[in-house]
């Protein structure tokens, strides 16, 4: 199936080969560093959850060879399933990062490749971030141009995705040749799922680490001269021909190396689905100028892009993980309590009768002409009085970021759940300066329980 030609395959091995930490703008490192940072967290913090529990039993009955620490656990394993278990629990909150314009959320395919080969190789800090780059710009390079479109057939775009980028990350620390880089994305691109209806179930988070374990299987794999196609991104059985119809990637590549798609990422202060956070900020404010009391509220209509509502309308959540994809449960949440933390989506507090009434008046509606971060809220009283409220740009995107200051509380909260303060403190410092880290080890080790 392999095509003679395989432009974008070609473009992005020779990116992800020259690419080098000290050659990178500033703004770059320092998007890779808050985004490594984001990462830690939300994985230390997804330790505490049934699903670490899951796959911490399945990874001690297998057995390993001790390479990798799973973060947040007495644990160490393979590199495979380190990556695999780190990958799952920073998404088991759904509070980890996401690029919006790809729909993908960059770090937690990449990021457990990183650490994992990271310890088992002794890498520095500034092999880590290069190849944290080099993962993060391949996977949401191509989500660009497919993303939208994956996302609307019901494929995970993380999942799917996720697999080129945590390839190219090991591959790029695996040292691998163009050739044996180009079998490794190949490899990866033959092993790429993942499906939206297992959002709201432990298998969503599942489906990065697969990417990231698989991802590592690939580069390993193309390492020994195990054969896959180059042409899984050009060619007329690819990827995006077989999955979209689409034929043409050229975009994907476009500027490669001179605009770097990390400096779109986008943190979250919530912890749920990216696409409910315009929402959440909106009933925030409302909340916070007019604190309307839960029985006074009659309606609430929300406007949303119409890829919200396809992700994220669930009416009536029965658990905590389905209602982390639900606008209406958000909505409520953030009127009520005006909080959208990681207790707000406990299943305890789906049973809160003052939420559950207002959660019932909530009515979203689709409208294309805002953006995907974006919302309009009008909240109706019984006394006549009519709320509204407009974001354009959810908190924490790019446009109105998190302070570094908001990012490390929110690290040291996640973190201090699991580990020690005094160990939450190190890990902070150490990521503050990860590109002149000696070892990466170092991080592992703090962040084992």
């Amino acid at each position: 199936m392999d095509n003679a030609r395989t432009p974008v395959m070609d473009a992005l091995v020779e990116f992800v080969l020259t690419l080098e930490t000290a050659s990178l703008p500033p703004a770059v490192v320092e998007a890779a560093t808050r985004s490594m940072t984001d990462w830690l967290g939300t994985a230390i913090r997804g330790a505490a959850e049934p699903l670490a529990g899951a796959l911490a039993a399945v990874i001690t009955a297998a057995g390993g060879e001790p390479q990798a620490t799973v973060v947040g656990r007495r644990l160490r394993t393979s590199a495979l399933l380190a990556c695999l278990a780190n990958g799952a629990q920073s998404h088991a909150l759904d509070f980890d990062d996401t690029h919006l314009p790809s729909i993908v959320h960059g770090s937690a395919p990449v990021a457990p490749v990183v650490l994992a080969l990271g310890e088992w190789r002794r890498a520095s800090g500034a092999e880590a971030l290069a190849a944290f780059v080099a993962g993060f710009e391949v996977e949401t390079r191509i989500g660009r141009v497919l993303g939208r479109a994956l996302a609307d057939r019901g494929w995970h775009v993380t999942g799917v995705l996720g697999h080129f980028g945590a390839a190219a990350a090991a591959g790029k620390l695996l040292g691998l040749d163009a050739g044996r880089l180009a079998q490794a994305l190949g490899i990866a691109g033959t092993q790429a799922a993942g499906l939206e209806q297992s959002f709201g179930t432990m298998s969503q988070p599942l489906h990065p680490g697969k990417a990231a374990m698989n991802g590592l299987l690939a580069a390993l794999l193309a390492r020994e001269g195990f054969t896959g196609s180059p042409a899984m991104l050009d060619g007329p059985g690819g990827l995006p021909a077989t999955f979209l119809g689409v034929t043409d990637l050229g975009a994907a590549v476009e500027d490669l190396g001179k605009r770097f798609e990390v400096l779109e990422n986008s943190t979250k202060p919530y912890a749920a689905c990216h696409l409910t956070h315009a929402t959440i900020d909106a009933a925030r404010a409302i909340r916070a100028r007019e604190a309307p009391a839960a029985a006074a509220v009659e309606a609430v209509s929300c406007r949303v892009h119409p890829l919200v509502l396809k992700v994220a309308a669930n009416p009536a959540p029965r658990t905590g993980l389905e209602a982390k994809f639900s606008v209406a449960y958000c909505v409520a949440t953030a009127l009520v309590r005006g909080e959208a933390g990681e207790a707000e989506f406990g299943d305890a507090s789906l049973r809160d009768p003052a939420v559950a009434r207002v959660m019932a008046r909530v009515t979203p509606e689709a409208d294309a002409s805002l953006g995907v971060g974006a919302a309009r809220m009008t909240v109706r009283l019984a006394d006549g009085r009519v709320l509204e409220e407009r974001v354009i740009a959810a908190r924490g995107m790019p446009e109105r970021p998190l302070t570094r200051e908001e990012l490390e509380a929110k690290f040291s909260r996640l973190g201090e759940v699991v580990l020690p303060a005094e160990h939450v403190a190190r890990l902070a410092a150490a990521l503050r300066g990860l590109a002149d880290l000696p070892d990466v080890a170092e991080l592992a080790a703090l962040a084992s329980a």
